[in-house]
C-alpha cells in the first residue's frame, strides 16, 4: 500500500506542478467508491514529503450517514462538532477549526454540521475567498478537498471550479462506463489530473 501511495503522490505532485497549481478536489461518481480513503492516504503521503504541508478539507457538507465517513472522527479519532459548514455560516473563525491530527505537516478542516443547502454555501463568495486564502497562505501547501460524490448533489461541480484540478476515484466492476461518461460531462473543462482505480469494495467514502 505504501508503494502505491508514493506512486500516486508523485503523479499528483508532478501534475500540479505542470499546471502551476496546489489544490485538488477528490470525487467519484457514486457514494462508497473510496474517495475519502483516497483523500486521507494521499494527504498523509504528501505530508511525508520534506518540503510539503497538506491541508485536508472535508467538504461533504450533506454527509449521508451510510455513505460517507466523517474523517475527523472516524479516521483520526477527533470529536469535532464544528467545521467548514459553521465557517461558511459565519459562526466561527477559520483558525478555530484547523486541527493537527497528530501527523506532522498535516492539518485538517472538518465538515462540521450537515447542511441541506450546501450548494448555496459552497458557491458563495465566502467559500471562494476561503479557497484563495487556503491556497495562497503557504507556498509549500497542498490543499486536498474531499468532496461529495458527483451524482449525489451539485456540490462537486461547484467545488471543481474553485480548485486547480480534479482527481477521480473509480471502483472497478462498480463504476460503469456510462457513469464515467456522465461524470466527465458534469466536470466539463476542469483539469482532471488523475484517476484512481479502487478495487476494494469494502472501503466506503
Amino acid at each position: 500500500m505504501m508503494d502505491y501511495s508514493n506512486l500516486l503522490r508523485t503523479q499528483i505532485l508532478n501534475k500540479l506542478e505542470e499546471i502551476g497549481g496546489n489544490s485538488l478536489l477528490i470525487t467519484s461518481a457514486n457514494p462508497g467508491e473510496g474517495k475519502t480513503f483516497t483523500s486521507i492516504n494521499l494527504s498523509i503521503s504528501i505530508a511525508q514529503e520534506l518540503n510539503r504541508t497538506v491541508l485536508l478539507v472535508d467538504a461533504d457538507l450533506r454527509r449521508p450517514a451510510n455513505t460517507h465517513f466523517d474523517f475527523a472522527r472516524d479516521h483520526f479519532g477527533l470529536n469535532t462538532k464544528q467545521g467548514l459548514a459553521d465557517y461558511l455560516l459565519g459562526q466561527v473563525e477559520l483558525q478555530d477549526l484547523l486541527i493537527n491530527p497528530g501527523i506532522d505537516k498535516l492539518t485538517i478542516l472538518p465538515s462540521g454540521r450537515a447542511l441541506p443547502n450546501s450548494a448555496e454555501l459552497l458557491g458563495s463568495a465566502r467559500m471562494e475567498q476561503l479557497i484563495i486564502e487556503m491556497k495562497n497562505r503557504y507556498q509549500d501547501r497542498i490543499v486536498i478537498i474531499d468532496g461529495p460524490s458527483i451524482f449525489m448533489c451539485p456540490d462537486p461541480v461547484i467545488l471543481s471550479r474553485l480548485v486547480d484540478g480534479v482527481l477521480l476515484v473509480v471502483e472497478t466492476e462498480r463504476t460503469s462506463p456510462k457513469d464515467i461518461k456522465r461524470l466527465l460531462e458534469l466536470i466539463g473543462n476542469r483539469p482532471i489530473i488523475g484517476t484512481v482505480l479502487n478495487k476494494d469494495r469494502s472501503k466506503r467514502a
